[in-house]
């Protein structure tokens, strides 16, 4: 967590510069788009502190198309995302973690339009090219996730079955330590939020074991962070033979949290996942976490 976390520090000069010089572009972009582009710029600044103080075009053009492609991708338009990440363009780009990211939304994409083959090998450059980055690190999941479906057949079918109808009778154990999910840098600045639905088992240890991720929006974004938290969870010890137990979660990430961690609104669950019919995250599961 401590390395993530040297990844995307921030400086407040460097806040109040691109505020300086996005103001004059305020009357062709949206608010919101303001406010993405400059934090996304922010990210490559950061790798290239040895360059002029003030960011040349070039650096708020790349903040632009990488906001342009999270929002894009956001909204479910694949299209858009790709062309944006091609990439063939983004050769041209510092090799830095925004760069990075917005490769990843050409790999989810292709997976998403059933290339696989495709998302494989844009997975696999980035887990060889960039080993230390974020997107690395939600790359090397999705390539196992795809592994795991090409080698067990009931894959598949497992995270159907939880979607459609989990046990509602089934206990739940109680939390002493959730890490929180480490919110993704570039879906941080650009705005976007959502949600990852995760069935797991707790061991008679209190350990966590096998996590599912059985649904979220948006697709894959946040899955990574959220696998890569519940891995680290803590539950209280159970003394009877068969303490095993399977349990069911959403964390929701919204990027209003002051720090670089998901928001802590979530809620163990039980019975079908029924998602919410429009892209933001369901209220009705925004609760605060069990208490230990």
């Amino acid at each position: 967590m401590i390395r993530q976390l040297e990844r995307y520090s921030t400086s407040l000069s460097g806040i109040m510069k691109l505020r300086f010089l996005l103001r004059r572009n305020r009357g062709f972009m949206p608010h919101r788009h303001v406010a993405a582009v400059a934090f996304i710029a922010l990210i490559a600044l950061l790798v290239s502190a040895c360059r002029s103080t003030a960011p040349p075009p070039s650096e708020l053009e790349g903040a632009q198309t990488a906001s342009d492609a999270y929002l894009a991708y956001e909204r479910g338009d694949c299209v858009t995302a790709r062309r944006l990440s091609d990439p063939e363009v983004l050769e041209s780009w510092p090799f830095n973690e925004m760069r990075h990211s917005v490769l990843l939304i050409q790999g989810f994409c292709r997976e998403i339009d059933g290339d696989v083959d495709g998302a494989r090998e844009i997975y696999r450059r980035l887990v060889l090219d960039a080993p230390t980055s974020f997107a690395s690190d939600d790359a090397a999941e999705r390539t196992r996730i795809l592994k795991l479906i090409e080698d067990d057949p009931g894959y598949s079918s497992r995270v159907l079955e939880v979607k459609e109808g989990a046990n509602p009778d089934r206990p739940r154990r109680t939390p002493i330590d959730r890490v929180p999910a480490q919110f993704p840098p570039l879906a941080k600045a650009t705005g976007v939020e959502g949600y990852v639905v995760i069935d797991f088992d707790v061991t008679q240890r209190g350990t966590t074991e096998d996590p599912l991720v059985v649904d979220s929006h948006p697709p894959f974004l946040f899955d990574g962070a959220a696998l890569r938290a519940v891995r680290q969870w803590q539950y209280m010890r159970e003394g009877s033979a068969d303490g095993d137990s399977r349990q069911l979660i959403r964390i929701v990430f919204r990027p209003e949290t002051e720090d670089d961690s998901a928001d802590e609104g979530m809620e163990t669950m039980s019975g079908a996942v029924d998602p919410p019919t429009d892209s933001r995250p369901d209220p009705q599961f925004d609760a605060q976490p069990d208490a230990p």
